[in-house]
């Protein structure tokens, strides 16, 4: 039997750029409850910043976080643990999750941007150095948003404040160095090389595999940035969506390849429409 699985993107794609609203998506939202078609959201936040939007959504999926550097599964979401997997904890309400990471931890790469600090002296902002307070400026959250912003495990954003001359020096610095460095919406995002949203998809999907291999699974993925390229160049079905404020990602793959006509959450509900329509059968 043809399943699908959704792995989404989250600020500009089902949420939109400026508001981090979900509302235009909603229809489809519906529909994939409906259905039980997993929703998986793949993003630069947080394990923190995903708890709180899962809860909004009713979504008790699986989610992959900042840039596929951890996977966090509920446990007995399947019937066997995944190998490697170990168990996480929430405080305030005690949940358990399985959690799936080879990610070097972010002490690792905050230590290795100092070590270029005085090279590029006045070119970047960590979110380090920012802190909570310097978060919500740049960014419009509020305080407790940008807690959890910044409760970070695996990786380092930044914001690129110098000239743009220099940001390929500091680009192919830290990659000599061992380190990674993607784009998302308004960060540079340091992270571990062998991490990345495309290999985390990869390993849940077959993680779906195994446990249900009757099944066949196929992989939507939707994203609006340069950081979603590596998922979108390896899904089965891949969704871009349109953005306000950047061009849209130029992926390898071009077969089972929808862009959107609409920007942000309306743009995503239209073309998870059109991919689920077209390739899957569903209940209305």
């Amino acid at each position: 039997m043809k399943k699908a699985i959704i792995f989404t993107d989250l600020d500009g794609s089902l949420l939109d750029h400026r508001t981090y609203s979900y509302s235009a998506a909603s229809p489809m939202l519906a529909t994939l409850k409906k259905n039980k078609i997993p929703l998986i959201p793949v993003s630069s936040k947080t394990f923190d910043e995903i708890i709180i939007l899962r809860r909004r959504l009713n979504n008790n999926d699986p989610f992959i976080v900042e840039n596929g550097a951890a996977i966090y599964i509920p446990k007995d979401y399947f019937s066997n643990q995944p190998s490697k997997t170990k168990i996480k904890i929430v405080k305030n309400d005690n949940s358990e999750f399985w959690e799936y990471s080879t990610a070097k931890p972010r002490k690792y790469w905050v230590e290795l941007l100092s070590e270029i600090e005085m090279e590029f002296k006045n070119q970047f902002l960590t979110f380090s150095n920012l802190g909570d307070a310097g978060i919500v400026k740049y960014t419009g959250l509020s305080i407790e948003q940008a807690k959890r912003a910044n409760e970070r495990n695996f990786s380092e954003p930044l914001l690129w404040i110098g000239r743009q001359s220099k940001k390929n020096d500091f680009v192919n610095t830290i990659k000599s160095m061992g380190a990674d460095i993607v784009a998302g919406g308004r960060f540079l995002h340091v992270i571990d090389p062998m991490s990345c949203k495309g290999s985390s998809m990869e390993w849940l999907k077959n993680s779906y595999i195994e446990n249900e291999p009757k099944n066949n699974f196929l992989s939507i993925a939707a994203g609006d940035s340069a950081n979603d390229i590596s998922m979108l160049n390896i899904a089965d079905f891949s969704a871009i969506i349109r953005s306000p404020v950047h061009s849209r990602p130029k992926i390898d793959n071009k077969k089972n390849c929808y862009i959107s006509d609409q920007f942000g959450p309306l743009g995503w509900n239209q073309i998870i429409n059109r991919i689920i329509e077209e390739n899957f059968k569903t209940k209305k």
